[in-house]
This record gives structure tokens, C-alpha cells and sequence, in this order.
């Protein structure tokens, strides 16, 4: 996304709490603790645009709906043009092209996406989860079980997945259309195997059922 509209837009990442705490990062508890943080993560992250702080009980991120993933975009009149509620490049960058051709002015693309885009967290969210091992994925686990697995399973299969769950720009039509056929093709490849098993299965036990009983 900044690569490519970094040149016309903005970026600002703001940092609101610690999302995963653990033995190495605990729950904030001044605000020099979570100005290091921020540093650290710009750091390791190799982040190429601002970071910023918000205050310790996070005034800008209840201002903002306190909510865990968003973005929101702002038009040139410091109003908002767009923000999802899960955060979601491709849709980002829709709506960015829609505010772009509105002389960079109004609300975009409805205005708000509510729609919960897992994809991207399944595949990238692990490496805000093990920072904060044993006890984040002890967290995430009781509070959804399986999302902490299904977190770490993703990021095994990242190289595979990213270049569909991680992309900056929406799929071609196309593209699209591939992977509904291959979804809807693979879908009743598993129903039929579902099926060719419980006909084997009744079978079989039609069989024992009907064999003669030996003599002791």
C-alpha cells in the first residue's frame, strides 16, 4: 500500500495498546514504557512512515471507536472519507482510487466496512501473538478457541497463501472467477469423498452384519 501511495497519501500508524500481552510485552502501565514500544516496532518492522503514540488510557482510540484493526481514511478537509473495521488493503486502495478521482474530498465507498476480512489476520497475525507467548495464546484461546491455532497454522502456510490473503490491490475479475471455480470444485471433490466413505462404510457394515456367526 505505501509503495504505492505513499507518494500521494499519507501513512500514520498510531499506537494504541499492547494487543497480545506477555512475559516480554506486558500490559502498558506508563507512557515512556509504550513510547519504547513504538520505537521497537517501527524498528523492527522496518516502517517507513510516521508512528505515533496515543496518550496512556487511549483517548485517540476510544475518539476513534476503539476498535482492534481499523484504518480510516481522511479526506484533504480532515473529515472521514472511509474507515474498515477490519483492516483490508484491497479494499483500501479502492476506496483511495474513488477519493482520488473526488479531488481527494467526500465519503467513499459507502463510507465504512464492516465486513470481518480473517484472511489477512489468519495468515499475518502470528507475529503479534508470539511476542507475547505462552500467555497471548493462552488469551486468544479461551476467549475463541482454535483462533490462536488456526492463527499459527496460517502463518505456516503464509508463503503459499499471502500473495491472496496479503494483497494490496483487489483480484482481477478473472482471477476472481478462478477462485470461485477451484473453491466451488474442491468443495464437491470433499462432498463426494464425504460420501464414496459413508457408502463404503454402510457397506462394510451391511457385510458384518449379514456374515454367519462362527461355530466356538
Amino acid at each position: 500500500m505505501h509503495q504505492h501511495w505513499g507518494s500521494e497519501v499519507e501513512f500514520v500508524d498510531v499506537v494504541i495498546r499492547q494487543a497480545h500481552p506477555g512475559p516480554d510485552v506486558p500490559t502498558y502501565h506508563s507512557f515512556e514504557q509504550k513510547m519504547r514500544d513504538a520505537e521497537k516496532y517501527k524498528r523492527e518492522d522496518r516502517i517507513a512512515w510516521a508512528v505515533l503514540v496515543d496518550d496512556l488510557p487511549g483517548t485517540t482510540h476510544q475518539v476513534y471507536g476503539g476498535l482492534a484493526d481499523p484504518t480510516y481514511i481522511i479526506d484533504a478537509e480532515g473529515r472521514v472519507a472511509f474507515y474498515s473495521l477490519w483492516t483490508h488493503a484491497p479494499t483500501l486502495h479502492t476506496s483511495l482510487e474513488m477519493l482520488r478521482t473526488q479531488g481527494w474530498r467526500g465519503v467513499v465507498n459507502g463510507g465504512v466496512d464492516k465486513r470481518p476480512h480473517v484472511a489477512a489476520a489468519m495468515t499475518d497475525g502470528w507475529k503479534g501473538l508470539r511476542r507475547g507467548l505462552p500467555q497471548s495464546l493462552i488469551d486468544i484461546e479461551t476467549a475463541a478457541p482454535t483462533t490462536g491455532v488456526g492463527t499459527w497454522l496460517g502463518f505456516q502456510l503464509r508463503p503459499l497463501i499471502a500473495p491472496l490473503t496479503l494483497r494490496a490491490k483487489p483480484l482481477p475479475a478473472s482471477a476472481r472467477l478462478g477462485l470461485g471455480v477451484g473453491a466451488a470444485a474442491l468443495l464437491l471433490f470433499g462432498v463426494r469423498a464425504l460420501t464414496r466413505n459413508r457408502k463404503s462404510y454402510v457397506s462394510e457394515n451391511r457385510r458384518l452384519k449379514a456374515r454367519p456367526r462362527g461355530h466356538r
